[in-house]
């Protein structure tokens, strides 16, 4: 008896948690975070004629309510560029990027002779040029984001226009959180962010699919750990091979 109540006692810490929500493919969904982030900074290190570094690259399940921190608080000002995702994961994508920033990504892409004057280019006196130069930048982030997306996935994926806003990273995401909310309590956020180290410009990318695409997302192939291939080239040597 004593030892059937301890089985029916320890039943419930032997069984597989239920997870049949998206953490099941965080692995994957990082792998994606990654490899989309990577081509992004390629793409706008191309466009600065600078070189740009990847950092923390993450992807997480948030509370709806949580997601509106992702980018540094609610209440904090950003220049934030927001596109919809069509095709066959479909969501919206973020690039962010601090409002006291901009300044210095405007110097990089903008001619002097179009630029705001001084103290201007804090994002609410932004010139035609310069919401163009921004737009223009969002646009090329999007589809190289997307086409490693893509390639991983074997699927197409459209950007829309941009949608530039400068305002409070809470005021940037309540769309979002509008159109989620009628499907979901939470959301995967894919996240990561570059920079380039001489200038200090840092901006995040984040990409938030809709609930019907994870199972697309699920398809990411999560390439082995590289430490076998050392192991490898070891027992080659040791066995007499090249």
């Amino acid at each position: 008896m004593t030892t059937r109540r301890r089985r029916r006692r320890g039943a419930p810490a032997t069984r597989p948690a239920r997870r049949g929500g998206p953490s099941t493919d965080l692995k994957r969904f990082f792998v994606l975070s990654e490899a989309g982030a990577r081509n992004a900074a390629t793409a706008l290190s191309q466009i600065l004629g600078r070189p740009l570094r990847l950092a923390v690259p993450w992807a997480r399940v948030l509370p709806l309510e949580k997601v509106k921190e992702m980018a540094g608080g609610a209440s904090l000002v950003v220049c934030a560029l927001s596109l919809k995702v069509y095709g066959e994961a479909r969501g919206n994508l973020l690039v962010v990027f601090r409002r006291e920033q901009l300044p210095i990504l405007l110097g990089m892409v903008v001619p002097r002779a179009h630029a705001a004057m001084p103290g201007e280019g804090d994002g609410h006196a932004l010139n035609e040029m310069e919401r163009s130069a921004l737009m223009e930048i969002g646009n090329i982030l999007a589809c190289a984001y997307l086409n490693a997306l893509s390639h991983l996935l074997g699927v197409s994926l459209l950007p829309s226009i941009p949608g530039l806003a400068v305002d409070m990273v809470g005021a940037v995401t309540d769309h979002l959180l509008i159109e989620l909310a009628a499907v979901a309590d939470s959301a995967v956020v894919l996240a990561s962010q570059v920079h380039e180290p001489a200038s200090g410009l840092r901006g995040s990318i984040f990409f938030l699919p809709h609930p019907s695409a994870l199972s697309v997302l699920g398809r990411a192939q999560v390439r082995p750990a590289p430490r076998s291939r050392p192991a490898a080239r070891r027992r080659g040597r040791r066995e007499g091979r090249p």
